[in-house]
Formats: C-alpha cells, structure tokens, sequence
C-alpha cells in the first residue's frame, strides 16, 4: 500500500511541477511589499480565475543545508508560518517524497482551512528546492469545522550566493473564500521570509 500510495503523491506533484517553472518566472509579478533593511522583497500576480498569487524573497546568511533542514522539518513550521495552526506528517516515502497535512487558522467567524499535500523536495550544493501541492483520496476526507482548501503551488528555492542564499517563497491557492478577505492575510504569508531570516540569523 505504502508504494502504490508513493506513487499517487508523485503522479500528484508531476501534474503540476513541471508547469511552475514559467509560473515563477513569468513576467506578470508586480511590486507587493518590500523592506529594504532586511532586504526583504514581495510580489503578486492577480490570476484569470481571481485568486492571488504571492512570491517572496530573502538573503539569509547562514549555510544551504541548515535553511533547508530547518524549512524542510514539518514540526519548525509554525515557528515563521503564522497562519499555521498545525502541521503533520503523515508518510516519510523516503528523503524526496512525503505527504504532509497542513492545517491554517481561522477567525472567531471564518472555520480553519486545510490541505493534504504532496510534498517533494531536494536539497543540493547550491540550489535545494521543496514544492507542495494538494493531493486528493477519499480516506483523507473532510475534518470536521475545518474547510478544505486547494493548495496549487507552495513551496520554496534556495540558491547559494556569495553572501548567503537566495530564500523564495511561493504559494498559489484556493483557501474556498472570498478573495477579497483572503487577499488581506496575504502580506503576513509572504513575510514568512522575514520571520525565517529572524530565527535563523538570531
């Protein structure tokens, strides 16, 4: 079981990774947020079917392999992810693939929102890379006051520089509320660079 499940999180991330590529390279990101003091730097693009797409960036001057190790461990995420209310693992396939439960906070009216992911990531000398996107089975239903959310792209790149590496975030989803409400949390999502920079340069 633990295989065939394996490889419906790959057939999962296949769908969508090879398209994210030209999604973060394209020439439609505009000016979101920055701060020069920490050299922060944020961007959004505005999509057809009306949800945001966010991107954020950050030098961080520590080593690839102790960024990667801290974003890449479920149990950090709260940590620089402040929407976060939990996260899970559910399977370690093996040090490439995983599927992870993701579960992001509401207000006193609006319920939380989750997602199963199927998660792939991959640490190098001088590029590491984890990416996330949902990943469907009836056996991960609805949870209870929760809703389920669509996570389309989410993840991170790591590129060493002379000076550090190069931390981006990106995160493309349907939270399955009104754009409007969900555009004003946005800015605290993309900051998850700062706040990573804070822990790891502390």
């Amino acid at each position: 079981m633990a295989e065939e499940e394996k490889q419906k999180v790959i057939e999962a991330i296949n769908k969508r990774k090879p398209e994210l590529r030209a999604w973060l390279d394209r020439d439609a990101w505009k000016d979101y947020d920055k701060d020069d003091k920490c050299g922060y730097k944020a961007w959004y693009v505005d999509e057809e079917n009306g949800i945001r797409s966010i991107k954020s960036q950050i030098l961080i001057k520590k080593p690839m392999k102790e960024i990667y190790d801290y974003v890449v461990s479920v149990e950090k995420k709260s940590t620089y992810d402040h929407k976060m209310d939990h996260a899970k693992l559910i399977t370690k396939f093996d040090d490439t693939y995983e599927l992870l439960y993701f579960n992001y906070k509401g207000t006193f009216l609006i319920e939380n929102r989750d997602f199963y992911v199927a998660a792939y990531h991959k640490c190098g000398d001088d590029f590491s890379e984890i990416f996330c996107t949902s990943y469907e089975d009836p056996k991960y239903g609805p949870v209870k006051k929760v809703t389920r959310a669509e996570c389309i792209y989410a993840g991170w790149e790591f590129k060493k520089q002379d000076d550090g590496v190069l931390c981006t975030y990106y995160t493309l989803g349907d939270m399955k509320l009104n754009q409007t409400l969900v555009n004003t949390t946005l800015g605290e999502v993309a900051k998850q660079v700062v706040y990573l920079k804070q822990i790891l340069e502390k």
